[in-house]
Order: structure tokens, then C-alpha cells, then sequence
């Protein structure tokens, strides 16, 4: 057993590569009668098993579990129960738990042990783990320090190790070690997300399992305990057992949360794809979400993230953007369940699962908590009357606001304001806090919340200081005229636990009970001991289910089963348990649970030999005194000769305290398969009145729609495939005691995929949506029109000899207005220098530069989004091609010869969002402006584009070849205070000259310009025409030693200004390797510099590339040395010397150890 699961792990985690084993690929329908199902009899291999629902669409991983050794998948909810899934997967074409030997060691060792010559000679003092024990390693640590005169001493250290193989014959390890701190998040653009900052190692045999460091946590056995979290700490688990008789699994974790659960639902809006901001559970503006946290429901079905899926998501900004793929309208219903970084207080977790399995009966327990230590708090430092308050409001902890005004000593780094009083038309107002840059009088630091508009007294404005700055705006006739106020919300400790304990018990062949109880404890506020009374509450789940016939797809099988669900009034969830759209099926609206609830449930499953399925419900919800539901639904699929046909129908009728409800809806598809095509219809309708006690009048809240499609597609098993869909929607609202038309939806889509060929292989997605208001309101909406479209498309010619790959999106959403401010760091570790133009030691935004030299990077630019957004339309562009006629033309003669020595690579990418809906401004990517430095468009609200192309001639000639570059890039950016354009353009001719072995020359000639453009700080702006020329003569008269000399003449000058620069840069380098121990480089370099004007400017900055004019030396040292195989020495010295300024010295060393 442990050399199955070594072998599995060693195939992630080491070097070698298995590909070469024979696995077989397997696929398989079954259908899904309990939440574990057995794949198959031997291993599977890890990471191949794909799992599809009965609609052909990808289930998500984070949906089931998969237990590779034992080839069974675990569902973690009943989303999929009865239904049929498309399984895929590869296996192991042997049984890894049977043993395989020539001859038993046992035998054979018995026998020579007396016979075995020991041979008698001398070892070193030491042996490697990895040599002992067979176990692999990859990574390194390392100890450094760095230092100069304009520096303190910076030490630095570092740790990469990974591990896996065996510690002893019984125990085996995994490990991912690194002491690296990242801040953020990976990029939530893929399904597969990979975490480089996860920690952990893990210890395991056959029957035990320890991991300590950063793991997950999710759902364990039974119904009310639900849960997926990330968390560092440790957890153990066992397994004991008895064969054929009884097994029992134990877990037990304990660690820190990483992060916080919260829930978010919202309708989406009609033609935005996004990006929609997600909050904190405590109205959070700015949230940093945990990677791969998040579920995401649309109209109650789970979607899957990545770039080709569904949606991707921005984890550090908490930004969600739908892809084509998934069309959000103003119908969309939308749930987001994730988990955010929020570090009020250290909230530890502590689970214990256990679970006892015989033949014929299942038990578990669990025994959850979660709780916030009061007495240690981090994002926010309570003070004794802010804990005395919070000890007085009890559960009111929206109560929770306290002034957010520290007395602090003046500081240039920090936005400070001074404490006044004004009259204002013989009104006096005192206590108004003015940002202030006096040493004197600036001594208040003050942290600023959105409390809505007109309940505040201060307002954001513009300013070019490193921070935001608010300003106090008088009341007008009492009513406050801002939206923020200095106040901040204090976030309660809270407490969370839960017990849960269930049986399976098989009484017979085909009747089946399920119990399950749970009790739990929830605290808002520990602090307080007022309100305590709603903390406890319980819950039991009792189902009987009669199963006849199930695994016998020959014959009919028969399920029915009854359930009935008691929750308590004050029992709360760890996380959402129930169905997602739980509250719309009954009707609840913003339910929040207030009195005792019954759920009953009767159901009845039909299946006939896998081509009739029909399920029927009923079910009856109460909720004590407040509400009272009878719903029943009615599902049934069927497959006959090619024909196919679903529906799903359900009616609900309900009784709350003030209103009446009838919910009743369904849906109908029907499909006939014709050789490799599908032609179907559907029709869909909802209808939904809720009316007051005794009256037939339809609240606003009442709604109603129909829908019918038509669609045409292809067998999903073709290579060349597609499909067309249309349908009308219809939406109606209520007018008195009737609906009348609100609106109506057309949309239509198209796509396909032509795979066949390999050499060209097309994927495309069109989505066309219109959108008709009518006029019962009295509002003249008008049309809505929305396009998205996506196309892949990569292709290859004349065996190779033309490659290119294409992407093509367009699309609506939003784009967010975003601020950015400067945060000191370590010094030498940033990448922004600050340089007081002005010399008023206050920093501005327009003082800070990308830094010339490293010693100078003291501070990182962090972006703030802003809760302003502007409607655009996308357009996404990526195109990379290659021409290599050498490929084909490699061994001609002639013309094709000569042609042969071409080649071409060019890569050019595109994204720009606009407010201009002329459809060929939408469509039209190749937009010469946009790469040009005369954009003028206001329409244009942020571009990022890119373009290269190199033609070459004889490239891979090994005398002499020349290159022609053309280049270019340009961002615009919408920012609060207004736009931010960047660009960069050059063309140049690169010429190299091998004269012969030991001697060759190269030249670059360039010409472009640098353009900055910004609304705000016009200081900066500048357009900088640079014409150079750098010439390299490269000497190596051996392997071992290389000198190169260089000169660099450039030419820039400010069109927009008188800025004038001259540039002469001389240098030499020398470099000396040998092989297997070090090498040694060595650089100099004169850089005369002849500047008409003073360099401390911004302008001044960019074209002396940090330097002075006149005279500048700068010079480096590097020295690398192998002290062992293992072990290396890095030593590095830099300075510079910029006109009559003192002499910079840094430098460095550093040693590393391999694994």
C-alpha cells in the first residue's frame, strides 16, 4: 500500500517522468444513487478523472473528491443525486496492491545470511537523506546580506524545498517548504489555480496521515455541517479497521483561519460581463479574496472559472468578469460563497470527524469550532472604552461606530489634518478636521468610511498628495451634503460551533433509514453576554428511502423516501447547507429565520431500463406562525429511438403573515438526434403572484415570463462540431391585479469547433441579445443591444514553415475608476523612487518615479478601486505569427535559397474598452491610433496594447546576419484624477558580424519616441524623440575569458519642452568562467551626458535615466563560486559616480545551499 501511494505522489512531485507507463483512458456512465460511488478496481491516476453532469457540462472539482487508492468519487452535496454522469478517466492497467516477486526476500535472506561477505572498507562520515532513503528533493535555501552608503544593511534570506519519497520503510513524506511571504494572490484565469506561497508537510502510511502548514478543510460526513475553508495548522487522520466487519475513520484539525466565509447574491445587469465587486460580510469595501475559495451559482448552477470557462476573477481586487461563455442579463441570478483575508482578531478552528462503517449501518460525529480570541486583535487595536462598548450593544453590532482620530506626530509619509472650528452664516461648527501639511498644527490622523450620500459630512477631492484627502462640506438645511465620515465600524469577536451526529443503517434489502441531529452555538459578539439567549439552537433530519431494482439497468428500479427536517429558531449554519436557491423555490425573499421551521419531503424515482426517468415531489414547508408553503414537482426524462425529451414543472403555494403566494413554473425540451445532429425545441414560463391578505391586487414583488428556443447542434463526440440557439423572452410585470408586458428578450448564438485537421483548428462563440422596453412605466427606455463574441484560432502551413495563433473578444462591461498611492518598503526592495521636486518634503504623486537604480526602489505602487464605474465595450485582441521558410527550404538551391534566409516573427496584442457603441468602432481592433502618439479619442477609456515585429535576414547564419525591429506599447488608464497615457515606439536595424572565431561586432541603430500624457499632472507631461546608436566589439580569444567593448551615442529631445539630452556611454567588460566552479564579470562604463536644462524635474529624471549631466561612472563587480556541488557563494559590488556627486557604493553577498 505505501509503494501505491508513493508512486502516486512521486508522479507530481519528482523529476522523473511517467509517461511511458501504459495507462488505458476510460469512460463510463453511471448513475448516481449514493454520494459514494465506485470508479473501478485498481489505481487511478491522480488528476485524470473529468467528471460531466447530464447536460454534457463540466462538473467542478471542488464538487466531489476523489480517492485515487481506492477509485471512488465522494459527492459533497446532492446536486447530482439520480442523475447520470459522463465519467472519464485513466487507470493503471495493474494492481498495485497485489505483490509481485521473483523470490521472497524472508526466504532467500534466511538461507545466506551466513554466507554474505561483508566487505571491510572505509565510507564518509556522513550520508545523504535523499541517499538513504530514496528520497527526492528539489529547491534551495539561501543567507544573505546587502549594504551600502546610501542604504542601511539589509539582510535577506530565502527558502525553496520541496520533498517526497520515503523517511522509513513505513513512513512516507510530501513536503513544500518556503519562508517566501507573498502578499497576493495568484490570477484566478484558469480552472487549476497554482498557490506558490502553500506550506505543508505531510506524513502518511496506510492507516495514518499528519499535515502541518497550510491545508483545506471540507465538507465531512452528514447533512448540517457544511463547510471548505483554507487554514494553517495541523490535522491528523486514521483509519482502523476490521476486515469484513467494521472501519472507522478519525480526523482531527486544528489551525488558524486564513480567511473569512461570506455569501453575496445579486442580479446581474443587463450587458455588463463585469467586473462586479464582491464585499466583506461587514460591508467591507476593500477585500483581498483567497484563491480558489470561491463557488459561483448562476440561476442556481455551479460554474467553473478559467479564462475558456465561465468566469475569471481578480482575488486581489475581489473582481469577477464573465467570459461569452456564460451571458449575464438582468435576469441572471447570481451567488458568489467565497472566503476573504480579515484578521479583526485570531480566529482558530478546530473539527473533529469520525466516521464508523459496517456492513449494514454508517455513523458519524462531528464536533466543529471557530472562534475569535478577544484578547487578540490585529487590523484593529482596541482601546478599554471600545471594548467596554462593545460589551454594552450585545448582538446590535451595527451599533458598533466609534470616531476614527489618532494624535499622531507629523509625518511626511502620512495625510494629516488639523482640528478647527468655522461659522458659516452665524453657524458655528466646531470640530472640523482640514488637511494640513504644518508640523504645528497637522497632528491628526483620521480614517475616512462610506456611510452613503447625504449622511455625511466630508467629501473625497482631488489632490496630487501620496493619500486620499477629504474635505468637510456644510449641511444644507440640516441634511448632510457629503458620503463619508471619520468613523469606523468595530468588528465584534465572534464564536461558531456545531456538533452533528448521524446513522446509515441498511434495515433490509431495500429499505434504507438516515438520522442526523446537530446542535449549535453561535456568538456575535463575545465580548457581551447580553442577548445570549439566541445562541443555541438545534436541528434533526430523519429520511427513510426504499431503493428496488437500483443496479439492475435491465429492469425497472423503484426509489421513494420521505424526509422530514426540524430547525430550531436560533440554529445557525457554518455555511449555507441548503440548496442555493433554497429561498426562491419557496418564495421567502430576504428570509431570515426567526421561529422554529418543518420541512417535509416525499419523493418517488422511476427508472426504466436507463430510458425513462420520472421523480416526483412533495414537500411541505413551515415556519412557525410566519410562514407556511406546500410545493409539488414533477421531473421526467425519456429516450427513445433518437428522441429525447425533459421536463421539470413545480407548483408552490404559501401563506405568509402579511401576503399570499403562487409560484408555478416549468420546463420542456425536447430533441431528436439525426445522424450526428440535435434539433430541439424548449419552452420555459415562471409566474409568481403574491398577493395581501384578502386581496387580489399583485404586490411589486410579483413577476412572470415566458420563453421558448429553438436550437440545432452537433453530436458532442465530433471533432468538427456546432450549434444555433434562439430564443424570446418575454418578462411581465404586475399593473393592479394583472401582468402586463415589461419587456422582451431576443437572443441568438452560434459556435462551433473545427478540430479535425490539426494543422487549423477554429473555436468561436457569437452572442447576440436584443432588448425591447415597453412602456407601462412611463420611462422611454430605450433598445438594448449587446454583442459578445469570442474566436481561437491557430493554424500551421507548410510544415511549419508558417505558424500563427489568433484570439479575437468583444463584450460590454464596466470599467472602474481606480486610484493609486505609494507605500514606503524595505529600502532597495521596491520599485519606485521619490525625488522632492518641489522641495517642500511633502510626497506627491507626481514625485515618484520607476527607479534608475535599485538602491533608490524604496517604495511599490498599490492601486485602491473607487466605487465608480464607467459602462464600456470590450474588444481583446492577440495575434502571434512566425515565418521560418528555412523549415521547408533548409537543403535548396536557387531562389528558394535565397528566400530561405528570411524570416519573420511578429507578435501584436490588443485590449481596449471604449464608451463609443458605433458597432465598427466595437468590432474594428485595428485601430492605428491606438498605437500612435496622437490619440485624441475621449471616448477611449483604458487601452493596453503591444506590438513587435523582427525581420531577419540569415538569422541563423553563423557569420553575419540583420534584424528589423519594430516596437511599441501604450497604456491609458482611468484613474480619479482623470487619464493616464503611456507609449513607446521605436524601429531599429540590429547587424551582427562574426569576423571569426575570437572576433565579432555588433551594431543597433534605433529611432522612436516616449510619450507620458496625464490630465492631472500636466508637469509630467512630455514627448521625448530618441535616436541611438550602440556599437559592441566582443573578443574571446579562449573558452574561458571574454571582453567586450561598447559605445552607446543617443539623442533625445522633449518636443513638448526645451528638454535637450546628448548621451555618450563608453564601456568595457570582462568575463572570466570556468567551468563547474565560478565565473567573474566585470563592467565599467563613462557616460557623458549634455543636458540644456535642470534635471530635477520629471522630465529631467526620464532622460538622464537617474543620472547627472556631465560626467558619470558607473561600474560592477559579480563573482559566483561553486565552494561544492551543493553549495555556492554570490558576491556583488555596484557604484556609481553621477556628476559632482558622492560616490554610491552597494553590494552584496549571498550563500546558497542546493537540495
Amino acid at each position: 500500500m505505501l509503494k501505491i501511494i508513493f508512486f502516486a505522489l512521486t508522479f507530481f512531485t519528482s523529476n522523473a517522468t511517467f509517461a511511458q507507463v501504459n495507462t488505458t483512458l476510460n469512460e463510463k456512465e453511471m448513475l448516481v444513487n449514493d454520494s459514494l460511488i465506485k470508479l473501478d478496481s485498481v489505481l487511478i491516476i491522480p488528476g485524470s478523472v473529468i467528471l460531466y453532469d447530464s447536460n454534457g457540462k463540466l462538473i467542478p472539482s471542488i464538487e466531489y473528491i476523489i480517492d485515487n487508492e481506492n477509485a471512488t468519487i465522494k459527492f459533497l452535496n446532492n446536486n447530482f443525486s439520480n442523475q447520470k454522469l459522463k465519467i472519464v478517466y485513466r487507470k493503471f492497467p495493474y494492481n498495485f496492491t497485489t505483490p509481485y516477486y521473483h523470490k521472497k526476500y524472508e526466504d532467500y535472506a534466511s538461507k545466506a545470511e551466513n554466507k554474505l561477505y561483508i566487505p571491510n572498507f572505509v565510507t564518509d562520515n556522513y550520508t545523504t537523506l535523499s541517499e538513504r532513503d530514496g528520497l527526492e528533493k528539489r529547491g534551495s535555501i539561501s543567507r544573505g546580506i546587502s549594504f551600502g552608503n546610501n542604504q542601511d544593511v539589509i539582510v535577506n534570506s530565502n527558502l525553496n524545498l520541496q520533498l517526497a519519497g520515503k523517511l522509513s520503510p513505513d513512513i512516507n513524506i510530501i513536503a513544500a517548504i518556503s519562508d517566501n511571504n507573498i502578499p497576493i494572490q495568484p490570477d484566478g484565469n484558469t480552472q487549476q489555480i497554482q498557490e506558490f506561497d502553500k506550506v505543508f508537510i505531510t506524513l502518511f502510511n496506510e492507516k495514518k496521515r499528519l499535515t502541518v502548514g497550510d491545508f483545506e478543510v471540507t465538507k465531512p460526513d452528514g447533512y448540517f455541517l457544511s463547510l471548505n475553508r483554507k487554514v494553517q495548522g495541523g490535522t491528523f487522520s486514521t483509519i482502523s479497521e476490521k476486515p469484513k466487519k467494521y472501519t472507522f475513520k478519525s480526523s482531527v484539525s486544528g489551525s488558524v483561519s486564513k480567511g473569512k466565509y461570506c455569501r453575496a447574491q445579486f442580479n446581474g445587469t443587463e450587458g455588463n460581463q463585469g467586473p462586479y465587486k464582491l464585499k466583506g460580510c461587514e460591508n467591507e469595501t476593500y477585500i483581498i479574496v483567497l484563491s480558489g475559495s470561491e463557488r459561483i451559482y448562476i440561476d442556481g448552477k455551479l460554474i467553473t472559472r478559467g479564462q475558456d470557462n465561465d468566469y475569471v476573477i481578480d482575488y486581489n481586487s475581489g473582481e469577477i468578469t464573465f467570459t461569452p461563455k456564460q451571458i449575464i442579463t438582468k435576469d441572471k441570478r447570481i451567488v458568489v460563497e467565497f472566503e476573504y483575508s480579515e484578521k479583526s482578531y485570531a480566529r482558530f478552528m478546530v473539527l473533529n470527524s469520525n466516521v464508523f462503517e459496517s456492513k449494514l449501518t454508517k455513523m458519524w460525529l462531528n464536533i466543529f469550532s471557530e472562534n475569535d480570541n478577544k484578547n487578540q486583535s490585529f487590523q484593529q487595536d482596541l482601546s478599554d472604552s471600545q471594548k467596554q462598548l462593545l460589551s454594552s450593544i450585545g448582538d446590535s453590532v451595527n451599533q458598533a461606530f466609534v470616531p476614527n482620530i489618532d494624535t499622531v506626530d507629523f509625518s511626511n509619509s502620512q495625510v494629516l489634518y488639523k482640528k478647527t472650528d468655522t461659522i458659516i452664516n452665524s453657524t458655528t461648527y466646531k470640530d472640523i478636521y482640514v488637511y494640513s501639511v504644518s508640523p504645528d498644527s497637522a497632528k491628526y490622523r483620521l480614517g475616512f468610511s462610506f456611510v452613503g450620500t447625504n449622511r455625511g459630512n466630508y467629501v473625497q477631492i482631488q489632490s496630487s498628495v501620496n493619500g486620499k484627502i477629504y474635505k468637510w462640506i456644510e449641511p444644507l438645511n440640516g441634511i448632510p451634503q457629503g458620503s463619508f465620515e471619520p468613523i469606523v465600524l468595530l468588528i465584534t469577536p465572534k464564536k461558531k460551533q456545531m456538533i452533528s451526529f448521524g446513522s446509515n443503517t441498511q434495515i433490509s434489502k431495500t429499505l434504507k433509514a438516515q438520522f442526523e441531529t446537530a446542535i449549535s452555538n453561535n456568538d456575535i459578539n463575545t465580548f457581551s453576554d447580553k442577548d445570549s439567549k439566541d445562541n443555541t439552537g438545534i436541528a434533526f433530519k430523519l429520511s427513510l428511502i426504499n431503493k428496488f431494482n437500483v443496479n439492475d439497468t435491465t429492469k425497472k428500479s423503484i426509489i421513494s423516501a420521505i424526509t422530514y427536517e426540524f430547525t430550531s429558531d436560533y440554529f445557525s449554519e457554518v455555511e449555507a447547507y441548503r440548496s442555493v436557491e433554497f429561498s426562491r423555490d419557496w418564495n421567502l425573499g430576504n428570509y431570515i429565520r426567526k421561529s422554529n421551521e418543518h420541512n417535509l419531503n416525499y419523493y418517488f424515482f422511476y427508472n426504466l431500463k436507463n430510458k425513462i426517468f420520472t421523480r416526483y415531489d412533495f414537500d411541505i414547508f413551515n415556519s412557525e406562525n410566519t410562514y407556511n408553503g406546500i410545493k409539488n414537482n414533477l421531473k421526467t426524462d425519456f429516450s427513445f429511438k433518437g428522441f429525447n425529451f425533459n421536463a421539470n414543472g413545480s407548483y408552490l403555494n404559501s401563506n405568509g403573515i402579511n401576503s399570499n403566494t403562487e409560484f408555478l413554473r416549468h420546463k420542456a425540451v425536447f430533441s431528436k438526434n439525426i445522424k450526428n445532429i440535435v434539433l430541439g425545441v424548449g419552452e420555459e414560463q415562471e409566474i409568481n403572484k403574491w398577493n395581501l391578505d384578502n386581496s387580489d391586487s399583485l404586490l411589486l414583488n410579483s413577476f412572470s415570463f415566458n420563453k421558448i428556443e429553438a436550437f440545432i447542434k452537433s453530436n458532442d463526440t465530433l471533432k468538427n462540431s456546432f450549434f444555433a440557439n434562439y430564443d424570446i423572452r418575454t418578462d411581465f410585470k404586475p399593473t393592479q391585479n394583472t401582468f402586463s408586458e415589461y419587456s422582451k428578450a431576443q437572443n441568438f448564438a452560434i459556435g462551433g469547433m473545427l478540430s479535425k485537421n490539426q494543422n487549423h483548428i477554429l473555436k468561436t462563440t457569437i452572442n447576440y441579445r436584443l432588448l425591447n422596453y415597453s412602456n407601462i412605466d412611463n420611462l422611454n427606455l430605450p433598445p438594448e443591444n449587446n454583442l459578445t463574441a469570442r474566436t481561437e484560432y491557430s493554424m500551421k502551413f507548410f510544415k511549419g514553415a508558417i505558424t500563427s495563433s489568433i484570439f479575437y473578444e468583444i463584450g460590454t462591461g464596466l470599467e472602474l475608476k481606480r486610484e493609486f498611492s505609494y507605500i514606503e518598503v524595505a529600502q532597495g526592495q521596491g520599485v519606485y523612487a521619490w525625488t522632492d521636486y518641489n522641495a517642500n518634503n511633502i510626497k506627491e504623486l507626481d514625485e515618484f518615479e520607476v527607479a534608475a537604480f535599485q538602491d533608490q526602489a524604496n517604495y511599490i505602487r498599490i492601486f485602491t478601486p473607487t466605487n465608480e464605474y464607467i459602462k464600456t465595450y470590450l474588444n481583446q485582441y492577440n495575434h502571434i505569427i512566425n515565418i521560418y521558410p528555412q523549415r521547408i527550404w533548409f537543403n535548396k538551391t536557387g531562389i528558394r535559397k535565397f528566400l530561405a534566409k528570411f524570416s519573420d516573427q511578429a507578435a501584436f496584442r490588443i485590449n481596449r474598452k471604449t464608451t463609443n457603441d458605433n458597432i465598427l468602432n466595437v468590432l474594428n481592433t485595428f485601430d492605428l491610433e491606438s498605437l500612435r502618439d496622437n490619440t485624441t479619442d475621449t471616448t477611449l477609456v483604458s487601452l493596453n496594447s503591444s506590438a513587435r515585429n523582427t525581420f531577419s535576414f540569415n538569422r541563423s547564419g553563423t557569420v553575419w546576419g540583420v534584424d528589423f525591429i519594430t516596437q511599441g506599447s501604450k497604456n491609458k488608464m482611468l484613474l480619479v484624477n482623470g487619464f493616464d497615457l503611456r507609449t513607446i515606439f521605436t524601429n531599429g536595424i540590429k547587424a551582427r558580424w562574426n569576423i571569426n572565431q575570437n572576433f565579432t561586432i555588433e551594431d543597433y541603430i534605433q529611432k522612436g519616441n516616449k510619450i507620458y500624457s496625464s490630465e492631472y499632472f500636466s508637469s509630467k507631461n512630455y514627448k521625448i524623440d530618441i535616436i541611438s546608436n550602440e556599437a559592441t566589439v566582443s573578443i574571446q580569444p579562449g573558452q574561458f575569458f571574454r571582453t567586450a567593448l561598447t559605445y552607446q551615442y543617443s539623442e533625445k529631445v522633449n518636443t513638448v519642452g526645451i528638454q535637450k539630452a546628448l548621451n555618450h556611454n563608453a564601456g568595457v567588460e570582462f568575463k572570466f568562467s570556468t567551468p563547474q566552479k565560478g565565473n567573474l564579470t566585470a563592467t565599467f562604463n563613462y557616460i557623458n551626458i549634455d543636458f540644456n536644462d535642470s534635471p530635477n524635474s520629471s522630465v529631467g529624471y526620464e532622460m538622464l535615466e537617474g543620472l547627472l549631466p556631465g560626467n558619470n561612472y558607473t561600474w560592477s563587480i559579480i563573482f559566483q563560486r561553486n565552494l561544492t556541488e551543493s553549495l555556492q557563494l554570490n558576491l556583488n559590488y555596484n557604484a556609481r559616480k553621477p556628476g559632482a556627486e558622492k560616490i554610491v557604493h552597494t553590494g552584496g553577498v549571498q550563500l546558497r545551499a542546493f537540495f
